[in-house]
């Protein structure tokens, strides 16, 4: 495989606040890929199947093959009810935790309050998360986010299925209807 890179991390969740989709998903997406093709990826002792995968993708080729050989050499099989945790999912976890707490501390300013009323989308679970820790007068705006969200992907998703074919534009829709649903692949278990 060849290592895919990341070029430029982001610092904060102001730095994606205006790109496309959940902008949770798209700094921990970045975050995870960063941190699979960092140096501290060499001291990974669990993987999951998907960080696994993604260490092979986003790795320089002997970094990555030193680290699955001292996976190979170390990792015994678990019993079924002791499976460790991936280190890149608890580190992700983590970051996921510090990344709400910012953009709820972040809606006290006014271009990110104006962000939250023009452009904002959500996924599901990062809105389930963040409505958790906002005050009760923002809450409803997370709802009324998600609710328009969810009509804007109705309506292109019915248009995809009643004219499917294969000229047809749109098909966007099944990996935004998807990431709405479940968060971008990989961030979810």
């Amino acid at each position: 495989m060849r290592a895919h890179r990341l070029l430029v991390p982001h610092q904060s969740l102001e730095d994606v606040l205006h790109e496309p989709g959940c902008c949770l998903c798209r700094f921990l997406k970045d975050f995870q890929a960063l941190h699979l093709q960092e140096d501290s990826a060499k001291d990974i002792q669990h993987l999951c199947n998907f960080h696994t995968w993604g260490l092979a993708a986003v790795q320089d080729a002997p970094t990555a093959a030193d680290v699955f050989i001292r996976l190979l050499v170390n990792q015994a099989v678990p019993a079924p009810k002791e499976k460790p945790r991936c280190d890149v999912c608890l580190k992700l976890e983590a970051e996921e935790d510090l990344r709400i707490r910012e953009l709820v501390t972040l809606l006290g300013k006014p271009q990110v309050v104006h962000w939250l009323r023009t452009e904002a989308v959500f996924c599901i679970p990062h809105a389930t998360k963040l409505r958790h820790k906002v005050s009760l007068i923002l809450a409803p705006r997370i709802d009324t986010i998600i609710a328009n969200y969810r009509e804007q992907l109705n309506d292109e998703l019915l248009q995809l299925r009643n004219d499917p074919g294969p000229g047809r534009s749109g098909w966007g829709a099944l990996g935004r209807a998807a990431e709405f649903l479940a968060a971008q692949r990989g961030l979810r278990a």
